[in-house]
């Protein structure tokens, strides 16, 4: 058998039921996947995109080399699968479902997610992105941010994570939009953030296990913190932009609802 394949049953033998976590940006995700990583604490794995897209392009004459999306989704789909063949037991991370890993590996792993109403979470993501000076595409300044690409990504982040919407240069289709409210209704569990207590209880069931939560990832302040107030002309620029999420989200919570 050797030293792996003892390890991997010692493995199977602990975590009976593995668990793929869907990592939706500022949905409450890194409370839970610190969560899960503590309980997996022997066989767990994250997939960080900004590392993966680096390392392809660095396979790809360089950092400044054109990566087209569909590539970087592919390889980070790509690594997801290799974890699982692998046999860890807890994957998490920034990437799109895979209808096919499902099937693949659903008898071995759970695979969850947790979304959030998306105009908070649109409004919750340019906050974090401003006050911990990471890229927003505009700078500091939000009208700029709102006509761009990255804002139209953020908009449609569910037709991009769950419907297969690769391009935010072109629309979100219907087709993008029923498919994600499909893969959402296929997933062992889904969870909502205002409701996390009752999705950790279904979450402990699924699982045999102990999870629980507590704050991480918290908006660090820059000197000049961006609390989030918008115009009412960018709010409803905001709205028009999340409409395909909201369109996923509201069908999905309306089939499955949380429990009281």
């Amino acid at each position: 058998m050797g030293l792996l394949g003892d390890i991997r049953n010692r493995l199977a033998a602990r975590y009976k039921t593995g668990v793929v976590f869907l990592h939706a940006q500022k949905c409450g995700g890194s409370s839970l996947e610190a969560a899960l990583f503590r309980h997996y604490r022997l066989s767990r794995e994250r997939i960080f995109p900004i590392e993966a897209r680096y390392a392809l392009r660095a396979l790809n004459n360089g950092p400044d080399s054109f990566l087209p999306e569909t590539e970087a989704t592919a390889q980070r789909q790509f690594l997801v699968a290799y974890a699982l063949e692998r046999g860890v037991k807890c994957i998490a991370g920034h990437w799109p479902f895979s209808p096919a890993l499902q099937e693949q590996y659903g008898a071995s792993h759970k695979f969850i997610t947790v979304l959030r109403e998306p105009v908070a979470r649109f409004r919750s993501h340019l906050r974090y992105s401003y006050n911990s000076g990471m890229e927003t595409s505009a700078g500091d300044d939000i009208d700029a941010f709102l006509d761009s690409r990255r804002a139209r990504y953020s908009g449609g982040l569910y037709a991009y994570q769950f419907g297969g919407w690769r391009d935010p240069d072109t629309p979100v289709t219907q087709k993008h939009i029923d498919d994600a409210r499909q893969n959402l209704l296929g997933l062992d569990a889904v969870g909502y953030l205002d409701r996390l207590p009752v999705f950790l209880d279904e979450l402990n069931a699924l699982l045999g296990a102990k999870i629980t939560v507590g704050h991480e990832n918290k908006t660090t302040d820059r000197k000049t913190s961006f609390r989030g107030d918008f115009t009412s002309a960018q709010m409803e620029k905001i709205r028009r932009l999340c409409a395909p999420s909201v369109a996923i989200y509201e069908f999905v919570r309306e089939r499955r609802p949380p429990r009281p």
